[in-house]
């Protein structure tokens, strides 16, 4: 089996993308990076973009089987291989791991029931973090998908071309960042970027608005048709709209979308009893292990 190696350039883009949707059919160990979160990643404002030709592809002549990528910036990462091609998994943590080490190490998060992994791992000196993820899941036919909307309250979704500054308004206070609202030219255009995602569907990316016209709260959606389930990634509300039902108004709106898509289930990494409480229930959980150079 003669396999090649290329390193990543931006046609690739949806072959990565295929790869994990086809990663994700065959069973959902590494759902924790399904290619939604690739592509959430990949054109989030912090994702460093100049280290993205050092993401390893291999080939088996034109077919992508097997990829090893740094998440947001060196000093984590993640790799896998198709079924059937876990002959290279050591080649391809090494190469893990010469490559996207920072001054602290290497850390990959893996699936705690994955023992084959696991074992790979301990053989290259990784050792157990106290850090985690864990992976929540909705089955959305066993679920109402009403929200509760507030007065004065507005349901929509985003407006990719009008809705730069309020959802990038909103974003800022959502996340309790401090200070005045960055809007330069080079933050407004990561902001933009983002927006860009191939696969980006506005109609999943749903907003409460108040009577001013103001984002308070918004839930994004990440759906492809050629998967059974949606990513969900962000969820979150201005401090001053919290624990009036926002957040769940927004969520539900947007899986009850999705399902009219076809979505037959909803991920999220959290352990949060915010989606417990909206039906969500365990799925797996996932552990870093961390290599020290």
């Amino acid at each position: 089996m003669k396999i090649s190696f290329r390193n990543f350039d931006d046609s690739c883009y949806e072959q990565v993308c295929d790869f994990l949707i086809e990663l994700s059919k065959d069973d959902r160990k590494h759902i924790n990076w399904n290619w939604a979160r690739w592509e959430w990643m990949f054109f989030h404002p912090e994702f460093n973009r100049d280290l993205k030709n050092k993401i390893g592809l291999w080939y088996l002549a034109d077919e992508l089987v097997a990829i090893a990528t740094y998440d947001h910036y060196f000093g984590e990462a993640f790799f896998a291989t198709k079924q059937g091609f876990e002959e290279f998994e050591k080649d391809i943590l090494e190469y893990a791991i010469a490559t996207f080490s920072n001054e602290n190490g290497l850390g990959i998060a893996v699936n705690d029931k994955d023992t084959h992994i696991l074992d790979l791992l301990r053989s290259h000196h990784f050792v157990k973090h106290d850090q985690t993820e864990n992976i929540l899941e909705l089955a959305l036919e066993n679920v109402s998908l009403e929200g509760t909307i507030s007065e004065g309250i507005t349901i929509k979704n985003i407006d990719i071309k009008n809705d730069l500054y309020k959802l990038h308004y909103m974003l800022w206070q959502a996340f309790d960042n401090e200070g005045p609202v960055p809007v330069d030219e080079i933050t407004m255009s990561k902001q933009k970027e983002m927006l860009s995602a191939n696969h980006l569907n506005p109609l999943l990316h749903v907003v409460a608005e108040n009577k001013d016209g103001e984002y308070v709260a918004y839930c994004g959606l990440w759906y492809s048709p050629k998967t059974d389930y949606v990513y969900v990634e962000p969820v979150c509300t201005v401090p001053e709209y919290r624990h009036k039902r926002l957040g769940q108004a927004v969520v539900m709106e947007a899986l009850k979308r999705s399902r009219s898509l076809g979505a037959e289930k909803a991920y999220v990494i959290s352990d949060s009893h915010f989606y417990k409480s909206l039906g969500f229930q365990q799925h797996s959980h996932y552990t870093f292990y961390w290599h020290n150079s």
